[in-house]
């Protein structure tokens, strides 16, 4: 009898600057990934670097490692928050994973997220060197995010400049993952070819219950009592728009004297929010916190009569916000300002909330008071959101097609390669 050598898992490499342990969204998408494919028997490593973009207070969620992934760390090149010097960060990254990618065993596929963007360059160019396939992750496009922002600065200069650069590695990718359609129209626009998008959303990270309000202890220690409470929870980011929800929130006032409006998250354009909020005598019935604690999230979310997802016009198709299955998991009805979208999309498909248009602020005023007026219909809402995200969104059929996906590029390849050898 002969006896066969043992099979060998099949490689992947996941490039990530943001990874376990960290608070980010885009941080844990990740972490659910790769350990779900270590358990299925693939042979995981993640480089990633060694700041985490929102750092985790409290208990820290299980360690991929133990599941079978294996972490390599880049450290870091500069002390301090990693928002600071942002750019000289991301281009260090991309240099130190430069011999990972290139002066190393090549894995059976490459896959990578846009962080930092010039990562889906580089892991193009390994891919090709390498003669294997990569999977790209489009959490956002780029270099169009960067350009849609305007504006002359260095990241802008250097996405116009490698904007080819950009187009060549999302066209060589065997497989791409849109979030939603508005954002597979928009890869296809940049040259991708049909077949190899595939349209995967976002699942919502973290404990998904919440805390009703009754018994909620974070409304006490907030003094939100029965307050009409309207949230908004992640990323005060670049691409979302507060001008119409502030203005709106403060014409509600007159008729909805109990509004109350909290920030929960950190971002550019944190600030900029901060200051609309006092020029419009928002303070009094605001509050802004930092990211709370893993275990807290029950509490913060249960704060939440209705939540907030924005989107500025020249955002959509680019991004789409990873909130809003945050929301739709734990039953919020949603309020959505913005363009035409996926994001929009799924609520009016869901049923799941009231979406408006940037600058309708007559709009947000009387959507809000509307609702406030009608906790029947917010309960629908609420009960709709959670019904789509079980059936479109969750975790488990997310992780299934990702599964799937990898599979359909990899075992072809690889048994290619055995009959050459």
């Amino acid at each position: 009898m002969h006896s066969h050598p043992p099979v060998e898992p099949l490689r992947i490499l996941f490039a990530e600057r943001f990874y376990y342990p960290d608070g980010h969204g885009a941080a844990e998408l990740p972490v659910d990934l790769t350990t779900h494919l270590a358990s299925v028997g693939f042979a995981v490593e993640v480089v990633c670097g060694s700041e985490p973009y929102a750092p985790l207070e409290g208990d820290s969620p299980a360690d991929p490692r133990s599941k079978g992934v294996r972490i390599r760390r880049i450290p870091a090149l500069l002390p301090g928050s990693v928002h600071r010097a942002r750019l000289v960060r991301e281009l260090w990254f991309c240099l130190a994973l430069t011999p990972w990618l290139f002066l190393r065993r090549p894995p059976d596929i490459f896959i990578t997220q846009t962080a930092p963007p010039i990562i889906i360059i580089l892991v193009a160019a390994a891919a090709r060197l390498w003669r294997r396939p990569h999977l790209i992750i489009s959490m956002d496009i780029y270099p169009d995010v960067l350009l849609a922002h305007g504006g002359s600065g260095i990241a802008v200069g250097l996405g116009r400049l490698l904007k080819p650069a950009f187009a060549w590695a999302y066209r060589g990718a065997r497989g791409v993952i849109a979030l939603g359609p508005g954002m597979r129209a928009r890869l296809q626009d940049k040259g991708v070819a049909a077949e190899r998008i595939v349209e995967i959303p976002t699942w919502a990270t973290g404990k998904l219950g919440v805390v009703p309000a009754a018994e909620n202890p974070l409304r006490r220690e907030w003094a939100l009592g029965d307050k009409f409470v309207l949230l908004y929870s992640g990323n005060l980011g670049l691409v979302h728009e507060f001008d119409t929800l502030l203005r709106g929130v403060r014409q509600a006032l007159n008729s909805l004297p109990s509004l109350r409006l909290v920030f929960i998250g950190r971002g550019g354009r944190l600030e900029e929010v901060r200051r609309l909020v006092d020029e419009l005598g928002l303070a009094d019935i605001t509050r802004f916190s930092e990211l709370l604690p893993a275990h807290r999230l029950p509490e913060s979310f249960g704060l939440a009569d209705l939540a907030v997802v924005t989107l500025r016009p020249e955002f959509a198709g680019l991004v789409v916000p990873s909130k809003l299955h945050g929301y739709m998991a734990r039953g919020i009805p949603v309020l959505y300002i913005g363009p035409e979208s996926d994001a929009a999309q799924f609520i009016a498909d869901a049923a799941a909330g009231v979406c408006l248009r940037v600058g309708d602020v007559d709009g947000v005023a009387a959507a809000l008071v509307a609702l406030a007026a009608n906790r029947e219909r917010l309960s629908q809402l609420g009960a709709n959101a959670q019904h789509y995200y079980a059936r479109e969104f969750a975790r488990e059929r997310g992780l299934a097609r990702y599964e799937g996906v990898i599979r359909s590029i990899v075992e072809p390849q690889v048994l290619a390669d055995q009959k050459r050898d």
